[in-house]
């Protein structure tokens, strides 16, 4: 696969050398992810299937003297400074406060960052669009910290795919400690996974609960993935995320007493007969939300069965069902992404598809016969201009392989 960091690495290089002149010593590199299936079952201890895409952020940069890290989002044209030894919080959701997270999470794992930095942020990871530009963002960054030897105790050498599973693992749960103490965002596991463990061609599974993960192969040439963009921002459901733990937290309730359990209690725990059997004494919003998080996780079973015997069409029609498990029993689908799975379904070459991320807006999921990607993303962009009055962002992405770093040497000339 063309090495689809090099253009990003190179805005950075152009970028850093105008802030802050010379060239950078490392760099890192992570992707974005769409989720293939499992919405809104890691934080319920489920199962997941995602895949890490060629949609990316790239951070490059060097040592610098002191003890304050400097960064600049190339994309934002903005620029922060953090005090290493006293990090503090900034406003709610700004890429600030995400890239101050990394840092705090990284000091927490393994102590104080052992000098100052200087870095830029460049990436093509749609924002707001449900595919975890914040993930790639934070793995990016973390892996760059690491490639250029700022972590006390952590080498890159450690974290190769060859070896290094253990070792990505700590990393996603340290940036997930990140999103969820720092931040401030309840979200699970999928994110930071799936951008540290993608493989190229593959999809990623994932138990949240067991940490048991697999890469299945999605076939040589595998679909297309074609990603696309309702243009609707989730900032018009702020706070569904929160409210839909809530429900599902109500039913983990109902049901701590009911199935002996040790330590924390997860609606995964809960079987779909146990949840029929209780029907008539649930929570009626509740009910409907467990309904769509347990049929996930079998979704996701039967989906890894489906890979590991080649039959991607029979995975499609899984994600074609969880739109529906959303749409129907979750609430988080909306009118513009039913309005794009409609589009999909009637454009050439689709295998099936669903919203990306918490849902509510944002982005659609596909796979496609790769020789039909164009045409498909033609058809959907036709079709959703005209029932709505919008033309889409469509992306035609390919699984990617997950976050790495690399020492850099002096462009050439």
């Amino acid at each position: 696969m063309t090495a689809s960091w090099e253009p990003l690495l190179s805005r950075a290089r152009v970028a850093f050398a105008a802030r802050f002149g010379g060239e950078p010593a490392a760099m890192g590199w992570a992707p974005g992810r769409v989720e293939l299936l499992g919405n809104h079952t890691d934080y319920n201890g489920g199962l997941v299937m995602s895949a890490a895409i060629d949609r990316a952020t790239v951070v490059a940069g060097r040592r610098a003297e002191g003890r304050e890290a400097r960064f600049v989002s190339v994309n934002l044209d903005q620029a922060d400074a953090v005090p290493l030894d006293a990090i503090e919080r900034t406003e709610s959701g700004a890429w600030t406060r995400y890239v101050r997270g990394v840092c705090w999470a990284l000091s927490q794992w393994c102590g104080p960052l052992k000098s100052g930095v200087e870095a830029v942020i460049v990436g093509d990871v749609p924002l707001g669009g449900g595919l975890s530009s914040s993930a790639s963002l934070q793995s990016a960054l973390a892996w760059f910290l690491i490639q250029l030897g700022v972590v006390p105790g952590r080498s890159s050498r450690a974290f190769t795919h060859d070896v290094g599973d253990l070792h990505r693992m700590e990393l996603a749960l340290t940036l997930r400690r990140c999103e969820n103490e720092f931040v401030g965002v309840g979200s699970g596991l999928l994110d930071q996974f799936s951008s540290l463990f993608g493989r190229a061609d593959h999809a990623l599974f994932l138990d949240c609960e067991t940490m048991a993960h697999d890469r299945l192969p999605l076939g040589k040439p595998g679909p297309a993935i074609v990603v696309c963009d309702s243009l609707t921002s989730r900032r018009l459901a702020d706070g569904m995320y929160d409210q839909r733990r809530a429900e599902c937290e109500r039913v983990v309730a109902a049901f701590r007493d009911r199935i002996p359990h040790r330590g924390e209690f997860h609606l995964s725990w809960v079987s779909l007969e146990q949840l029929e059997a209780a029907w008539d004494q649930l929570d009626p919003v509740g009910r409907r939300r467990a309904r769509h998080v347990l049929s996930e996780n079998e979704r996701v079973r039967q989906g890894v069965e489906a890979l590991k015997s080649g039959d991607v069409i029979a995975f499609g029609r899984l994600m074609l069902a969880s739109q529906a498990s959303s749409r129907d029993d979750f609430d988080n689908s909306s009118q513009a992404l039913d309005e794009l799975i409609a589009a999909a379904e009637a454009a050439p070459g689709f295998l099936g598809g669903k919203l990306s991320g918490a849902g509510w807006a944002g982005c659609t999921v596909n796979l496609v016969r790769a020789e039909c990607a164009a045409d498909f993303a033609e058809a959907v962009r036709t079709s959703y201009g005209v029932k709505t009055g919008i033309t889409p962002e469509i992306h035609i992405c390919r699984a990617a392989d997950g976050a790495f770093g690399r020492d850099l040497e002096p462009a050439q000339s």
